[in-house]
């Protein structure tokens, strides 16, 4: 069985390393991280993931670019933040959504449900 594929894009490397580890103990395959929209646009048109964990404020570039790739390959997406789902530009707030931090139940949880 081949494992999903999801594609991590978050600028904290530590952040993105303790998601690496908890999703690839749930049984997911992870890409990155990456931790700008440029690197992750090109990740997504090299190797289209399964699916991406999408923090909001990258360093470099907009999330929103990286949301608008991620729907042009049909690819599902959650969005991380610490920030409110109703600050969020209005093409993500129905996006699923984690809220930083978060624990690794909920984290496992919505990888599971949103990337079945």
């Amino acid at each position: 069985m081949n494992a999903k594929k999801i594609l991590i894009i978050e600028d904290n490397y530590a952040v993105a390393e303790s998601i690496s580890r908890t999703i690839a103990e749930a049984g997911f395959a992870t890409v990155g991280p990456v931790d700008t929209a440029a690197q992750a646009i090109c990740r997504i048109m090299q190797d289209t993931p399964d699916g991406a964990l999408l923090d909001v404020g990258l360093r470099k570039g907009s999330a929103m670019a990286v949301a608008d790739a991620l729907r042009e390959r049909k690819v599902p997406f959650v969005i991380m933040t610490a920030h409110g789902r109703e600050t969020l530009p209005p093409g993500l707030r129905q996006v699923p959504y984690l809220a930083k931090p978060m624990t690794e139940t909920e984290l496992i949880d919505t990888v599971r449900r949103t990337f079945k």
